[in-house]
């Protein structure tokens, strides 16, 4: 005889089961996720955590197991979507549904490296993100917001969203009630505590990076905020991100700082380079007083491809693990100079023909970092003693400069190399006795967020040395001598760290720390015109 308790256990038996297998996630034994789907209350938050495995369903796995990572790899905020009417697994009503912010997080595997590349260009949308507990980058919500208004000095700022657009689309108001208004969803978007990334606008032509202290509803579709400077540990965390990216010649602005100078992106077999590894070529003509009066005629030619170095690889805990900015300055320089130096001169005179500027935007992720990059180009000459000079010359080259942090108490070390430059004489004349010294030299600073972080100057030069005359084109052509003499091309690289890199959270460098002096110099010709080098292989 069978017991009347029978048909009563053996459900209650069958959803215990179900309810365990579904806690305990998929099982151990064959690897494949178990083919249940089991309706679980909202007292039961366990089954959620389940649910929130990472792990991909093996294939064979139901499909109800897929629909279940699925919701459970959905963002916080983002309800999952019923299941239709017709389905075989009902969906649990809405309201015993646990709610996203219930699922525990689940630690997953170390960050991937987050992809570095040139941003759209123009683009001026504000990133918003909130500050990671987990040492994640910050995601930016998806805003139109732009920075409109910003004092540095007071730490306020202004954000404004486009109004036309959402006033076409909005449903008509009712008189008595105020519509809906791009207003509250900025306040809802921009509270205290989130970080702002800008890409360089009017209103900070350098960009900014913001933590937001506190919100005001501002006039129309605006909010004023106040703000303080951020670093990119709160905005990039524990994340790893390295890269190099040229910068587009188009987006240089060059700033004359003598009369003739004239600026044009590079050509390439007759057309326009419109990639962003083209080169900028500037042209000037400047005469550089001398002493007594005299002047030197000066030209110069200079083509560039500049590129912005940068990497931070984070530790989760306000300093980065290590971190770099710096730049490599792909060069070609060509320059005259013709003069009579009565007397020496007390130094080398130096003359400034252009100023080019730059912000590039990288795009880390989503994510805007703007690496500031400003180039101030200049002829340079100087004599030790009476001579007359026709000097022209032609340099090439790659320089590269660079900053970089360590932890672990190693701090701020830097970097400056010159590995491939080439001094070539292309005419020279010397009447008299003197060493005459010419450089076509760069002035470049590079920073962050309108904080600069190195600077460094780049000349390479030539240097003709006389007791009597010297006539020399190279290539081709005799050498015409009387006396002794001595051609040397070289380079001088030198520069320095500021205070400002504090922007990677690292602690501050006291004033200047000059970076090591790059110096080399070669013979290129002296006494007697060598026999030229067997080509290499």
């Amino acid at each position: 005889m069978k017991s009347p308790l029978v048909p009563a256990v053996r459900p209650a038996l069958a959803s215990l089961l179900l309810l365990g297998v579904a806690a305990c996630g998929p099982a151990s034994g064959d690897g494949r996720a178990a083919s249940v789907t089991v309706d679980v209350p909202s007292a039961v938050p366990v089954a959620a955590t389940g649910a929130a495995n990472p792990a991909a369903p093996a294939p064979g796995g139901s499909p109800t197991a897929h629909a279940s990572a699925a919701a459970a790899a959905r963002p916080a905020g983002k309800a999952a979507t019923p299941a239709p009417s017709g389905s075989s697994a009902a969906a649990p009503p809405a309201s015993s549904a646990p709610p996203a912010a219930a699922v525990a997080p689940t630690a997953g595997p170390a960050p991937l490296p987050l992809p570095v590349a040139a941003a759209q260009p123009g683009a001026q949308t504000v990133a918003v993100g909130t500050p990671s507990a987990d040492g994640a980058a910050a995601t930016p919500a998806a805003t139109d917001l732009r920075l409109t208004a910003y004092d540095p000095a007071a730490g306020t700022a202004v954000l404004s969203a486009p109004a036309a657009p959402a006033a076409s689309s909005a449903p008509t108001p009712t008189p008595t009630t105020s519509s809906p208004s791009a207003v509250p969803a900025l306040t809802q978007a921009v509270q205290p505590g989130r970080l702002l990334a800008s890409p360089p606008t009017d209103a900070a032509p350098q960009g900014a990076l913001l933590a937001v202290t506190a919100v005001h509803p501002g006039a129309g579709n605006t909010i004023s905020l106040a703000t303080r400077p951020a670093t990119l540990p709160e905005l990039l965390g524990a994340a790893e991100a390295d890269g190099t990216v040229p910068v587009d010649p188009k987006a240089i602005k060059v700033t004359p700082l003598v009369k003739d100078v004239t600026a044009t992106v590079g050509r390439e077999n007759g057309t326009t380079k419109a990639e962003a590894s083209g080169t900028l070529e500037v042209d000037a003509k400047a005469p550089i007083p001398l002493p007594g009066g005299a002047t030197a005629e000066a030209t110069g030619e200079l083509s560039l491809h500049p590129s912005v170095r940068f990497a931070y690889h984070g530790a989760g805990v306000g300093t980065p693990r290590t971190a770099s900015i710096g730049f490599d300055l792909g060069a070609r320089a060509h320059w005259k100079v013709t003069g009579d130096f009565a007397r020496a001169t007390a130094a080398p005179v130096r003359v400034p023909f252009a100023k080019l500027q730059a912000s590039p935007v990288l795009n880390v992720a989503g994510l805007p970092v703007v690496v500031n990059l400003a180039l101030t180009c200049y002829l340079e000459v100087g004599a030790d003693g009476q001579v007359h000079v026709e000097a022209e010359q032609e340099a090439t080259g790659t320089w590269a400069v660079r900053a970089d942090w360590t932890g672990g108490g190693r701090g701020w070390t830097s970097a400056a190399d010159a590995p491939d430059t080439k001094v070539s004489p292309v005419h020279v004349r010397l009447d008299g006795k003197a060493a005459v010294r010419a450089a076509l030299g760069t002035e470049v600073s590079v920073g962050l967020y309108d904080a600069v972080g190195v600077e460094a100057t780049v000349a390479p030069y030539l240097q003709a040395k006389a007791d009597g005359s010297l006539a020399v084109d190279v290539p081709g052509g005799t050498p015409r001598i009387q006396g002794s003499w001595a051609l040397v091309g070289g380079i001088d690289l030198n520069g320095a760290l500021l205070a400002h890199l504090k922007i990677f959270g690292t602690p501050l460098i006291e004033g200047r720390l000059p970076l090591p002096p790059f110096h080399r110099e070669w013979p290129l010709l002296t006494g007697t015109l060598p026999t030229p080098p067997a080509p290499k292989g």
